[in-house]
């Protein structure tokens, strides 16, 4: 009688100290890679479509990057804030370890991954130019010994640098490119940047009675831009973002979402 009472209690408090760790397993599968973690964001919310400032938006940004960043919050489990600044800034940025990461239509370049680590790329582009409406540069072959603008910091520069001829001009943004462009100043006759926000150039520097200055052509199909995400040397982000974006490519999300902004 004994020894039953006494596998009695053995197994009813098994069972309870079973019972007492399922909740903590269950906690422990749940639990997201990053979660109380709260990572600071640089970007330059002045490049069309990918990151511009929003009225509506939570996070007073809006386009690509934006949308990207708030589905690696949502299932990594990181909270973030997002820090602007000049694009020429963002690698010193993250050199300085002032930031955790960059997303802002940033390139890869190999003078850039010296100093810090890429993603995977998660979008491409091709390059676009705008000109003046009824300009005769209407191709790449006709940029050569011409005066250029792009955003200052941009690969852009790397692209202008390599054609015959030219001389390189840098402002800060698109926008201020386009207006360069338009305006011909610094004897601009043309400005680079990605051949979506040369769409949007075309569409939102107007005449005072609202016709367009611009118009646009693309470069030849071996120029693009592929855009990564960056981060500090040796980051344990890298590997969790690129995990991330093949799941979001899997999905069908990021297809969407570039199709949603970029076309």
């Amino acid at each position: 009688m004994k020894s039953m009472i006494k596998k009695t209690l053995c197994l009813a408090l098994a069972l309870m100290m079973g019972l007492a760790l399922l909740p903590v397993h269950a906690e422990q599968a749940d639990k997201k890679p990053l979660e109380g973690k709260h990572l600071v964001i640089a970007m330059s919310p002045d490049f069309m479509f990918f990151e511009t400032i929003s009225t509506t938006d939570e996070t007073g940004y809006e386009g690509l990057d934006i949308d990207i960043i708030k589905h690696l919050s949502k299932e990594l489990g990181f909270t973030f804030e997002i820090t602007p600044m000049a694009f020429a800034s963002l690698v010193g940025a993250l050199q300085t370890g002032g930031v955790d990461f960059v997303i802002s239509g940033m390139s890869y370049t190999e003078a850039r991954a010296e100093v810090v680590d890429f993603s995977n790329p998660y979008a491409s582009t091709k390059v676009g130019c705008v000109t003046l409406v009824g300009s005769p540069i209407d191709s790449p072959e006709k940029l050569e010994g011409q005066t250029i603008a792009c955003s200052q910091g941009t690969n852009y520069e790397n692209v202008i640098k390599g054609i015959k001829g030219t001389t390189l001009k840098t402002y800060q943004g698109q926008a201020a490119v386009g207006m360069a462009v338009a305006q011909g100043s610094d004897g601009v006759v043309a400005g680079l940047t990605s051949s979506n926000g040369s769409k949007k150039l075309v569409a939102t520097v107007l005449g005072a009675n609202g016709e367009a200055l611009l118009t646009y052509f693309t470069l030849n199909e071996g120029v693009a831009d592929q855009y990564s995400i960056a981060f500090p040397k040796g980051s344990e982000l890298k590997d969790l973002f690129n995990a991330e974006l093949e799941k979001m490519t899997a999905s069908g999300l990021l297809p969407d979402l570039i199709q949603k902004w970029l076309y």
